[in-house]
C-alpha cells in the first residue's frame, strides 16, 4: 500500500506526548525521534526487539517482526517489560494488537 497512513482514528496521543520519543502504529512499526532527550535509551530498546527499516536524520523507523521479537526474548527481555516500555515511551496509546503480537511471538521460546 503507497502513501501516507492515517492512524489518528487507532490511536490518541498522551497528554505528555512531548517527552517521549516513539510514535507506535497498528502494524507494529514503530517511528523514533533522533532529537529526543532519551532517544539513545530508547534506540538501544528497538534495537533489541525491532528491526530497523530506515534511519534518516530525523525519525528512525523499525518495525516489530516474530523474528526480532523472538530474539528479544533469547537475549534475556521479559515479554511484559517489552509492552511495558513501548507503551511508556510512545506518545500515543498501545494500538489495538500490538502488546497481542508481542506476547503471541514471545510466548512460544522456552
Amino acid at each position: 500500500e503507497y502513501g501516507a497512513l492515517d492512524y489518528r482514528r487507532e490511536v490518541k496521543m498522551k497528554p505528555d506526548h512531548v517527552t517521549r520519543p516513539l510514535f507506535l502504529t497498528s502494524d507494529g512499526h514503530i517511528f523514533l525521534e533522533s532529537f529526543s532527550p532519551i532517544y539513545k535509551q530508547a534506540h538501544d530498546f528497538l534495537i533489541a526487539i525491532a528491526e530497523p527499516i530506515c534511519r534518516p536524520v530525523n525519525i528512525h523507523e523499525y518495525r516489530l517482526t516474530p523474528y526480532s521479537l523472538y530474539a528479544a526474548v533469547s537475549v534475556g527481555l521479559q515479554t511484559e517489560d517489552i509492552v511495558k516500555y513501548l507503551s511508556q515511551l510512545s506518545k500515543t496509546t498501545m494500538p489495538a494488537g500490538v502488546a497481542e503480537f508481542v506476547r503471541m511471538c514471545t510466548s512460544s521460546y522456552g
